[in-house]
């Protein structure tokens, strides 16, 4: 007896392959409420998608600059894209221990960018090299370990 022609015990056991609801032949036995209909999916996705992504805006605002953020051992490195339409000349940069100001941006606009860690500000040191402005900050260090003595009770 061939084993691909009988089907297994377990098989023919179980109720659920029994009865052909396996794999979801026959949907039509069921409520209109569970009827899956793809646009209503298609929509619910959508609006998902949407929520999730509210306020996470694609486009940059034009008065403000793009930049990254890089963290080295021993400094923190921002990096800024300055487009064409500002002048390098006229942007200042005001630190200090969490937090950069950039001024001189159009329309008297500014823009503070948060730290990830503090950083010391007066041996900060900010370079442009079209079209990029580099603010190169060292960390300010957490001090030295210190040895407690442990009193048990």
């Amino acid at each position: 007896m061939s084993s691909r022609s009988k089907k297994p015990d377990w098989l023919t056991q179980d109720s659920f392959f029994n009865n052909n609801s396996f794999p979801f032949k026959d949907l039509n036995h069921l409520n209109e409420d569970y009827q899956l209909d793809p646009t209503i999916i298609e929509d619910y996705v959508k609006d998902t998608i949407r929520k999730a992504t509210a306020g996470n805006e694609i486009l940059p605002d034009p008065h403000s600059l793009r930049y990254e953020t890089f963290d080295t051992h021993n400094f923190l490195v921002v990096k800024c894209y300055v487009p064409k339409r500002i002048h390098p000349e006229n942007l200042w940069i005001q630190l200090n221990r969490t937090q950069i100001k950039i001024n001189g941006l159009p329309k008297e606009q500014h823009q503070t960018i948060s730290l990830p860690v503090p950083i010391l500000p007066a041996q900060s040191i900010a370079t442009y090299r079209q079209p990029t402005l580099q603010i190169k900050m060292p960390k300010m260090s957490s001090g030295r370990l210190r040895d407690i003595n442990i009193r048990f009770l």
